[in-house]
């Protein structure tokens, strides 16, 4: 299986979600944000029913057993967080699951098939962008970029290696340090710098 990439930017971050809202509306937008906010899996995020939010709203906080890893995972509602959420709950009041599936007579939550369908369909909207502003490189878009891109941003803003390796649940920095996709970028540079080292041509990304 193809690794899937993080954005690289708060601004590439941006573009994903506008072209997830622009083409699915606002539940792929929500989807994204939260499923990075909160660096989840995918399918630990779908689980989330909205009791355990509707609670959260008088604690601050809930949490999760990861299907993956069966560790506890405590999450802490931010500001932001709780807006979100406070417009999905008013927009969808008698849901069950925080994302619902539109599909079938009964209620189950929105499958991890049709959120990867969203973010793969994203990648042109990325690839434009990124050609737009001069800078090399392919784009694989896939529900676990979400994760990824909240751990690499947070590291871009200071975040620290041991905390990011502890909101990520990884038992080893090693894990989180790959996680972060620097090395992608690094490949990106060394190719580039190939035009410059071999053909004397400049490059701006």
């Amino acid at each position: 299986m193809s690794r899937v990439h993080s954005a690289r930017n708060r601004d590439e971050f941006k573009i994903i979600l506008a072209a997830l809202e622009r083409n699915h509306g606002k539940k792929a937008r929500w989807l994204a944000e939260l499923t990075a906010l909160w660096a989840l899996r995918i399918s630990d995020l779908l689980a989330i029913e909205t009791q355990q939010i509707d609670a959260s709203f008088n604690t601050g906080e809930f949490s999760i057993i990861e299907s993956k890893t069966q560790k506890l995972k405590v999450i802490t509602l931010t500001p932001h967080a709780i807006k979100l959420l406070s417009e999905m709950r008013e927009s969808a009041p008698n849901a069950v699951y925080l994302f619902e599936s539109r599909y079938g007579g009964k209620r189950k939550p929105l499958s991890r098939k049709t959120a990867w369908r969203w973010m793969c369909q994203v990648e042109p909207d990325v690839i434009k962008w990124r050609r737009s502003c001069g800078r090399l490189g392919g784009v694989n878009l896939g529900t676990h970029s979400l994760r990824k891109s909240g751990s690499r941003l947070r590291q871009q803003a200071g975040v620290t290696l041991e905390e990011l390796q502890q909101l990520l649940n990884h038992s080893k920095p090693e894990t989180t340090i790959n996680y972060l996709d620097n090395n992608e970028q690094d490949l990106v540079d060394t190719y580039v710098a190939g035009d410059r080292a071999l053909f004397d041509t400049e490059n701006t990304n």
